[in-house]
């Protein structure tokens, strides 16, 4: 179950990487059965509160961190 939640997660910020919505990601599992923590870094020329509510959309809102 985590390889494909970690599929999910990864292709869809790779897509949003693309896309120029984000610089890098990180993800990261403390445990088999809990969720994982996603570390996202928003790009300079995005704002800010622009990539938090994007991200959130995409991912569950608990699920991301902000660097």
């Amino acid at each position: 179950m985590g390889k494909a939640r970690h599929l999910e997660i990864s292709t869809r910020l790779e897509i949003t990487k693309r896309h120029g919505r984000v610089d890098d990601y990180r993800i990261d599992w403390s445990g088999a059965f809990q969720p994982p923590h996603v570390t996202v870094k928003g790009r300079t020329t995005v704002p800010a509160q622009v990539t938090k509510n994007y991200a959130s959309a995409l991912l569950a809102p608990d699920l991301v961190r902000w660097i």
